[in-house]
Order: structure tokens, then C-alpha cells, then sequence
């Protein structure tokens, strides 16, 4: 190896361990960050289960767990957007692409039967977005508490969200879905989470900010 490379090779091992270093010299502050962002209320009996947009199976099922334990009659699902070039497709019988019946089959396949379960029709974006439309049908129906059911690390944006949208009229008890793990203290090590944990900081900022966001 020429006198370059060799060079080159020890400012990258000297940048990898430095690296290393940044990471484990921070690791509270690392976990601080994922771990504000997962927030938990108690559980009690409400008149519906809000399965929010995403994470399918593992939201709906469970959301299905909740529903055979009895603390809610029913379970809401979205109508996720869907964009004009995925529907061309659907179509044309190119594409299969019907993310609000993925989600009532799977909840029929955990033991929900079809008759309690309710889907919203309004096709939505983003969650602040589906969020309007459920409590708007929250409102409608008569409901005063809900379940709104969503992954660990989005928990805090969800209470956050149904905390403006729903202004006090109608009670929202954010919970995790169990099955759907966040890994707290080593997110940063998994690309997956780690830009799952960025969008949610972004969403968040955006909330805080007043700005028209498009994080789902």
C-alpha cells in the first residue's frame, strides 16, 4: 500500500473511531431522544378502537386484542389516499393497492367481525388529516372517549395531533400497539428506526410550527 493510502486509511479508521466515540459518549442523550417520543395513557373503556394508518398487520391486530378484551363495541379504520397513477393502475389490473381493505381483512382474520367494524370513506394524507375525519365522525356518532391505537414511536405526535384537533369534546387515549416494538435504547443502530425517529421530529416540528406538513 503506497504512502497515500496508507494515509488515507488512517483518517478513516481515526473517523470511524471518533465516530464510535460521539455515539457512545452520547448514548442518554440518544435514548432520551427516542424514548420522548413514546408517551402511554391507561387504558379504560371507550366506544371505539381508531386504528391509525400504517404499521399494518401489527396495529390491527392489536387493535383486535383490544376489541376480544372488550374495551371498545367497534373499531374505526381510515380510508388512506390513494394517489391518481396508483389508481390508474388499479385500474388497468397492473396494481393491487387497497390499503383500507388490507386492513379490515386483517382485522376480520384477528377476530373482529365485519359488522364492528367502521371505514371512514374520506380518503386522507397525513395523520393530522385522518385525524380531523375520525373525530369529525366521532362527534357525529356521539362518542365521547376513543382508542387511538398507533406504533410506539408515533404516539407522541398522535396525542399531540388529537389534542388540537379534538380540543377536549371527545376523550382520546393514545396507546402503542403491542407486537410493534420500538427499540429505545439502540434506535440509532437500526436505519429503519433511526429515520423513522427523524420523521417523526420533523412531523412534529412542522405541528409546532404551524406549517402545512406531509408526513403521514
Amino acid at each position: 500500500m503506497g504512502r497515500p493510502r496508507r494515509a488515507l486509511a488512517v483518517v478513516f479508521i481515526g473517523l470511524v473511531v471518533l465516530a464510535t466515540g460521539a455515539v457512545l459518549a452520547h448514548q442518554p442523550l440518544l435514548r432520551m431522544v427516542g424514548g420522548a417520543l413514546v408517551v402511554e395513557d391507561a387504558l379504560q373503556r371507550a366506544d371505539a378502537i381508531v386504528v391509525v394508518a400504517g404499521g399494518t398487520p401489527s396495529r390491527e391486530a392489536a387493535a383486535a386484542a383490544l376489541f376480544r378484551e372488550g374495551w371498545a363495541p367497534r373499531v374505526i379504520v381510515s380510508n388512506d389516499f390513494t394517489p391518481p397513477r396508483v389508481r390508474e393502475l388499479v385500474a388497468l389490473g397492473v396494481r393491487r393497492f387497497d390499503l383500507q381493505g388490507e386492513s379490515r381483512r386483517a382485522l376480520e382474520a384477528y377476530g373482529v367481525p365485519a359488522a364492528a367494524i367502521i371505514a371512514l370513506d374520506e380518503p386522507v394524507r397525513i395523520t393530522e388529516a385522518e385525524l380531523r375525519v375520525v373525530h369529525q365522525a366521532a362527534v357525529a356518532q356521539g362518542y365521547r372517549r376513543l382508542i387511538l391505537l398507533t406504533s410506539p414511536h408515533h404516539t407522541r405526535r398522535v396525542r399531540l395531533i388529537w389534542s388540537r384537533e379534538a380540543r377536549g369534546d371527545v376523550e382520546g387515549l393514545v396507546v402503542s400497539a403491542r407486537g410493534d416494538p420500538f427499540p429505545v435504547d439502540d434506535w440509532w443502530r437500526r436505519r429503519r428506526t433511526a429515520e423513522a425517529v427523524l420523521h417523526e421530529y420533523l412531523g412534529l416540528l412542522a405541528i409546532y410550527l404551524g406549517i402545512s406538513s406531509r408526513f403521514s
